[in-house]
């Protein structure tokens, strides 16, 4: 689920985006500059500021507690209770989770403990991308 501030951002970043297409394509059948301003004004520049406010919001709205848990549980390399473990393979530089897609039909999965962090083991980009696995 979508925390509401995010969803306001993503509704004025896509509305301002839609401002801006429009404005463009009014102002581009305009031979003059004079006939473009009211296009510029009414359409281009609120919807570029909408789309700035919008994209600044989705920046400035915090993570939701569940990818700061998995976060947490990265960096501990603690695995959640009943789910799956972390694991990495041999001479691997990612720490996975079990499930991950990249580990599919490798038979040298080990589990993953801080007494081998040696160069210290980053999250795999794909099953730890923030969405649960």
């Amino acid at each position: 689920m979508v925390d509401p501030p995010r969803r306001l951002a993503a509704a004025l970043a896509g509305v301002g985006a839609v401002l801006c297409v429009l404005g463009w394509y009014q102002i581009s059948g305009q031979p003059t500059v004079a006939q473009q301003l009211p296009y510029l004004a009414s359409a281009t520049i609120p919807g570029a500021a909408l789309l700035a406010v919008g994209l600044g919001l989705a920046l400035r709205t915090p993570w939701s507690h569940g990818v700061r848990r998995r976060t947490d549980e990265i960096s501990g390399y603690s695995a959640p209770p009943g789910g799956p473990g972390l694991v990495r393979v041999p001479d691997g530089r990612y720490l996975h989770t079990a499930d991950c897609p990249l580990l599919d039909g490798r038979t040298d999965v080990l589990a993953a403990s801080k007494a081998d962090d040696e160069p210290p083991l980053r999250p795999c980009p794909l099953c730890h991308s923030g969405d649960g696995g």
